[in-house]
């Protein structure tokens, strides 16, 4: 799967799983964005420097805005802890085995979950340590598409084939559950 159709896939199971609150901010986006376009229009005729600048802001929070909403949506409406609880190096094989679990923290069901996995190697060095969260050894998506009752843990087993790697690494994990 490519970048470009795992953006659209991510893109597209988030409107399809948007509730009231979710259609309740960006509505109040979109809302603010036109307000700001209108006191831009009305502070042109007494400083056009200031209208400019009122306009950058807004054309910046229109397109800047849905990610931060979203973030912050999902952190307060869908919280979730998702944590790897065993890292195996089969010996005989080139398969690395990564078990986990996913804790619904929030107040309601979560009826399915996407969990992104990347494995990444393990340095030192804090700068390193950086770059390479930014170009991880290799990455897995996997949904988990049965309910998730508040308080329950789900566990999972992801399977990295052709992993060669020798050294040591280190798991990151994110979810989106809906």
């Amino acid at each position: 799967m490519s970048k470009i159709d795992a953006l659209k896939s991510s893109i597209l199971q988030y409107i399809q799983h948007m509730g009231p609150y979710d259609y309740a901010a960006y509505a109040w986006l979109i809302i603010l964005f036109f307000v700001m376009i209108l006191l831009a229009i009305i502070v042109a005729r007494k400083n056009a420097l200031l209208s400019i600048v009122i306009t950058l802001i807004s054309l910046l929070l229109l397109f800047v805005g849905p990610f931060i909403l979203k973030h912050y949506l999902d952190i307060y409406l869908r919280p979730s802890i998702t944590k790897s609880t065993e890292i195996k190096k089969l010996t005989f094989s080139n398969t690395l085995i990564v078990k986990g679990h996913i804790t619904n923290i929030s107040k309601k069901t979560f009826s399915t979950c996407r969990v992104n996995i990347d494995v990444i190697k393990n340095s030192n060095s804090d700068i390193k340590n950086f770059l390479y969260k930014l170009k991880p050894l290799l990455k897995k998506t996997m949904f988990i598409d049965k309910p998730i009752e508040v308080n329950a843990t789900e566990e999972f087993d992801v399977v990295f084939n052709d992993y060669t790697y020798k050294k040591d690494v280190n798991i990151s994990m994110n979810s989106m559950c809906y």
